[in-house]
């Protein structure tokens, strides 16, 4: 046992890395849990990588040529829309007679033009006669659903799948031609961008699985049948023997090579207008001008042709990943150049790789362990300026953001290598936290060994006291009407984080000295030190019955001897403190806590939870004494106070009012402060009545006579927010305090 006690601090590190990096794996991993926000982040990511790459020049290198539809095409058509389709038999025609080796229409024909029959029948033989041409479909998609097969060693896989029969035209009227089809249809990301292709997708209405309109067309290219489909391993696609790597269970993550138009396009009435066909400029002018001949046919030897619309009116104008980021919505691409992008990668085998999953979280655990012990070992270091080790441990915590960022810029651009960043990050950034936190909690501890040591101390009337009545040595206490004290140094981990451990010491001890001597001065008993906070209360041992004035009078007497100290320490090159102070008066239960061998003289009770509160209460209103309503009260004609706020307090259901002490009744205050208070009051009336843009001027006019006004400061914030956020018509005007 002693030799686990022993050996557990070495262990408490390296378990709070790697539940660290837990965490991160459990929010960041889809399979595990899904997070919009992230999810989301990733994606912006990957099309931040393109933009960084920059688009691929394969214009006259792709084995893609696209034929588009455009609307110097309707105004050479000498047809109405929709026109004859005898048209497109025309131009599959022409595309075979110079090469074409594949042929992906990509215009979703639902139904048969009644007038032109003779035009249907006349693509229909057509398709049925060239045997390389691709229809486009559409129908109801599940894509979550998959052919499995077991391959008898453990492993799930899906393998080429031909379907045979279906009843199914998939809103196409030439299905039959060639029983080729494919769907047009591309999920989007829940942003709307295009980002993935699937293979294929699992028809709704009859439960078959339909290749997508790409892979359909390769499916021609490579001269397999029409319903072919790609074998799906747990990390590829398997088509004709390439891998294509998956990017989730369902599709391949599309590399884009540019912007829109990044291909070869030709128009539709180019290929159409041959030695047979008259445009209608044709008509018009007697004029007989055959474009078809004047074309390099070998533009479309041997290569992939998609013939689709590019007319803004067809709305098939997608946003996609790649984006020159030049202007808003330089991300558009026309559908069937998505298609052309998709085949293109498959046919040049350009894929992206994606980061695998193990891979993903070794780089996970490896981040959240080089980042919390490098951020703990600067924690660590003891330096005069402690606030430029914390700086330079933001600027490597930083660097690792833009290194990790960079990286994976460079793999992109190099490799094709996908690699995840926003898990990486979170890893950076939760390391970093949580050795904050485990260098705070730490911190905590040293000043838990602070207060056990000067705990030892008690008032010297406690010891009269206990001289005297030798029984009240005995556990227990009884129920009596005090006043308790809080105070605390403001921002003391700050402040102790810029000190060697022998000079912090040094410091409380004067510290806590000269404010233990104010305590006792005013007949008060100091119950403890809490780390730099200091507990007492008056009203016992000893009795007393203006315990109420002696606690508001140490609390002034204490910020005027700090005034002084921060003067000498100011000259000694040491830090500026100020301490802030609760006070509240109430019946407490007080005596001697412990066991037999160990108790202290202290106080317990609500009314003492309350005057804690208060003095962590200062911290909304910028002020430094705070008392209650009950000790206000007592004391109301002694000194000169202003009402705060009519405030709930953390832990507590009903509300009371705050007051801050601002000098003795006798003295003289400042006349900006006079005036300060007073237009203060003034606003703090109309706030009350939910006049709010009406009080507004008058906290600023305190803020005027006095800028270092922190009431008026917060009341400014208060009503703006309220004038946005007004409250009910029954608002009671009550502030709910939510932390301590």
């Amino acid at each position: 046992m002693e030799t686990i006690k022993r050996l557990a601090p070495l262990f408490i590190k390296p378990g709070i890395c790697l539940l660290i990096a837990i965490v991160v794996i459990v929010v960041s991993q889809e399979y595990i849990i899904s997070v919009g926000p992230i999810k989301e982040l990733e994606q912006k990511h990957i099309d931040e990588r393109f933009q960084r790459r920059g688009p691929i020049d394969i214009k006259d290198t792709a084995q893609v040529v696209i034929v588009e539809i455009t609307q110097n095409t309707y105004d050479a058509i000498p047809y109405k829309w929709p026109w004859p389709r005898d048209v497109y038999a025309k131009v599959i025609e022409n595309l075979n007679s110079a090469g074409a080796r594949a042929i992906g229409v990509d215009i979703v024909m639902s139904n048969p033009i009644n007038d032109a029959a003779s035009g249907d029948s006349a693509l229909f033989r057509t398709i049925r006669k060239c045997k390389n041409v691709v229809v486009s479909g559409k129908t109801d998609i599940n894509e979550g659903n998959v052919i499995t097969q077991n391959l008898g060693n453990g492993a799930n896989e899906s393998v080429g799948y031909q379907v045979t029969k279906t009843e199914e035209n998939y809103n196409n009227i030439f299905f039959r031609a060639d029983s080729a089809i494919g769907i047009v249809q591309i999920p989007n990301d829940n942003d709307g961008v295009i980002r993935r292709y699937m293979p294929y997708v699992k028809s709704a209405t009859n439960d078959v699985l339909v290749p997508t309109l790409s892979f359909a067309v390769l499916n021609k290219y490579y001269h397999l049948p029409g319903f072919y489909l790609p074998g799906n391993t747990s990390a590829y696609f398997d088509l004709n023997g390439l891998h294509i790597p998956k990017f989730d269970n369902t599709s391949m993550l599309i590399n884009f090579y540019g912007p829109s138009r990044s291909f070869k396009y030709i128009d539709f009435a180019q290929i159409l207008d041959d030695h047979s066909f008259k445009t209608k400029e044709e008509l018009e002018l007697g004029a007989d001008v055959d474009e078809w001949e004047l074309i390099d046919k070998s533009m479309f030897k041997d290569k992939i042709v998609l013939i689709g619309s590019t007319m803004p009116e067809d709305k098939d104008i997608i946003p996609v990943s790649f984006s020159m980021g030049l202007r808003k919505g330089d991300n558009l691409m026309n559908g069937v150049e998505i298609h052309a992008n998709a085949i293109q990668n498959i046919l040049s085998q350009n894929f992206i790789q994606k980061e695998s999953v193990l891979t993903e979280i070794l780089i996970i655990i490896l981040f959240s362990f080089i980042t919390f012990y490098f951020s703990s070992g600067i924690k660590r270091i003891k330096f005069k300026y402690s606030f430029l080790l914390e700086i330079v441990n933001l600027l490597v915590v930083g660097g690792l953001f833009v290194a990790s960022r960079q990286f994976s810029f460079y793999l992109f651009t190099k490799y094709n290598f996908l690699a995840t960043i926003v898990s990486a990050n979170m890893a950076i950034l939760f390391a970093y936290i949580g050795s904050t936190v485990y260098h705070f909690i730490s911190e905590r501890k040293q000043k838990g060994m602070i207060k056990g040591m000067f705990s030892q101390y008690v008032n010297a009337t406690i010891v009269d006291e206990l001289i005297e009545n030798p029984d009240s040595l005995q556990l227990g206490g009884r129920r009596q009407n005090l006043s308790v004290f809080f105070s605390d140094i403001e921002g003391f981990s700050t402040f102790s984080e810029n000190k060697e451990p022998e000079d912090l010491i040094s410091f409380l001890n004067e510290y806590l000295s000269e404010m233990t001597k104010v305590v006792f001065d005013n007949k008060g008993t100091l119950d403890k030190y809490v780390g730099d906070a200091v507990m007492a209360f008056w009203g016992a041992p000893i009795q007393m019955q203006d315990h109420a004035y002696h606690a508001c009078k140490t609390a002034l007497e204490m910020q005027a001897r700090l005034k002084i100290l921060r003067e000498k320490w100011l000259s000694e090159g040491q830090p500026v403190i100020k301490a802030r102070m609760g006070i509240n008066s109430g019946d407490v239960v007080v005596g001697n806590v412990g066991g037999t061998q160990r108790f202290d003289y202290t106080v317990m009770g609500d009314a003492v939870n309350l005057a804690s509160r208060l003095e962590g209460a200062n911290k909304q209103y910028g002020t430094y004494i705070m008392i209650s309503e009950s000790t206000y009260e007592m004391v109301s004609d002694k000194f000169f106070f202003r009402e705060l706020d009519n405030l709930v307090v953390k832990g507590r259901s009903k509300p009371i009012k705050g007051y801050e002490v601002l000098a003795f009744k006798e003295s003289d205050l400042p006349e900006n402060v006079l005036q300060a208070v007073a237009a203060y009051t003034d606003g703090l009336n109309l706030y009350s009545k939910m006049e709010f843009t009406a009080a507004i001027p008058y906290f600023e006019k305190a803020l005027g006579f006095n800028k270092a006004d922190g009431p008026s400061r917060t009341y400014v914030s208060r009503c703006k927010y309220l004038i946005e956020n007004p409250p009910p018509k029954d608002w009671d005007g009550v502030f709910h305090m939510t932390t301590k």
